[in-house]
């Protein structure tokens, strides 16, 4: 798909499924067993993966548009909740191939709302104080639990 539409990609596959791919690469695509999801999708005009819950973080948090290819489990619920954000397309898994891939990926690039809905959001989230907040709501619930008010 990325060779389609004249684009680089960086494909993140793992050590077990590097023989699935063709040798050599289309020329622009590159192959790497891991590289660290909040170093490369920030770096990338879109991102492609299956929903999983911390790939869905670094993603959003990337502030770029995606496509989700849910495998299993709670991607499904990611990968819909990702499309109502206007942040998302989504393939189903058994759906997916070039044609549909090339589809999504030239869309999500053509159309500003997605990249503009994604950055948005992924302001948002490296704005957080995730940690922070989740200690603190944690200690609410542990006073409320003993019976102790906050305040």
């Amino acid at each position: 798909a990325a060779a389609r539409l004249e684009r680089r990609a960086v494909l993140l596959v793992g050590r077990d499924t590097r023989s699935l791919l063709p040798d050599p690469l289309p020329a622009g695509i590159a192959a790497f067993d891991y590289a660290p999801h909040s170093w490369l999708m920030p770096r990338a005009a879109a991102v492609v993966h299956q929903g999983g819950a911390g790939t869905t973080g670094q993603a959003l948090r990337s502030g770029r548009p995606m496509v989700v290819v849910p495998f299993a489990h709670d991607q499904m619920d990611h990968a819909a909740r990702l499309v109502r954000l206007g942040v998302a397309l989504t393939i189903p898994r058994d759906r997916y191939d070039e044609a549909r891939a090339t589809r999504a990926l030239g869309r999500l690039l053509a159309e500003p709302s997605f990249t503009a809905r994604a950055a948005a959001i992924g302001e948002a989230v490296r704005a957080e104080n995730g940690a922070g907040a989740a200690a603190d709501a944690l200690e609410e619930l542990s006073r409320n639990a003993a019976g102790v008010r906050s305040g």
